[in-house]
């Protein structure tokens, strides 16, 4: 769970949301047909996690916190936790690189071990994740359900285990913005949310995330910040430009 994770704990998220750590073989995902052209090529999530940002991509003072992908064999295309399902809670909060219908995905978190003495301006920690789908269709379909998610999810609740006070227990989320924008010619979008501890009053940090959908995958940084810091659409390019290298 990213907040839950990140701002609170730094444990890992539950296992059951990821698949285990496997070979990092490449597996196509099918071959070609009389009349059919050729499928295309699909790599399982060892393989994917290669190609994310190591910490010093974001700077000096990031530590890595863990790294989740979706084992070493390609999963379903059968989505059994539909994005238009989920509640906003259960999709925003969590990381996903299995049970969307995907068929492999990986994802890192990072926390800024400088934060206190620039807060607020400053990031506490990120994220970042990529999911890869069977076709350009299905990474695009994803890509969309995302962005209504976002541009529905105004006002919602998340739970905040860190918070034991009486009656307290969870974090007041509310959407800022939503934007359209591309990526070095890719769909893209940006979404800023505010997220208040509902026992802290006048205290609040800003989630930013940054989705762009490249061919058949998904890509995703995720930031926790004192400002809105919109995440950079340079790093973003480099970690498109790492997983596309990655393809046979």
């Amino acid at each position: 769970m990213k907040v839950s994770t990140v701002m609170v704990t730094g444990a890992a998220v539950a296992a059951l949301c990821f698949g285990a750590v496997g070979s990092a073989a490449a597996q196509p995902l099918g071959h070609p047909g009389h009349g059919r052209p050729a499928s295309p090529p699909q790599i399982n999530g060892p393989r994917l996690a290669k190609g994310l940002l190591p910490p010093s991509a974001f700077g000096s003072s990031y530590t890595f916190l863990e790294s989740l992908n979706s084992g070493s064999k390609l999963q379903t295309t059968r989505a059994s936790r539909p994005v238009p399902r989920q509640s906003c809670a259960a999709y925003e909060n969590d990381e996903y690189v299995s049970f969307l219908g995907q068929t492999a995905g990986a994802t890192d978190q990072y926390m800024n071990e400088a934060w206190r003495g620039s807060w607020p301006d400053t990031l506490y920690g990120l994220s970042q994740d990529v999911v890869q789908f069977a076709t350009d269709q299905a990474a695009s379909t994803y890509f969309g359900q995302a962005y209504a998610k976002y541009a529905a999810c105004l006002s919602f609740t998340v739970p905040n285990p860190g918070d034991v006070t009486p009656g307290g227990g969870t974090y007041l989320v509310s959407g800022v913005s939503i934007s359209r924008t591309t990526v070095s010619g890719h769909h893209a979008f940006t979404a800023t949310e505010l997220w208040a501890p509902s026992e802290a009053s006048g205290r609040f940090f800003h989630v930013d995330v940054l989705f762009v959908v490249a061919g058949t995958n998904v890509y995703n940084l995720w930031e926790v910040s004192g400002t809105n810091d919109v995440p950079s659409s340079a790093l973003m390019t480099d970690l498109i430009h790492r997983v596309q290298a990655l393809y046979p």
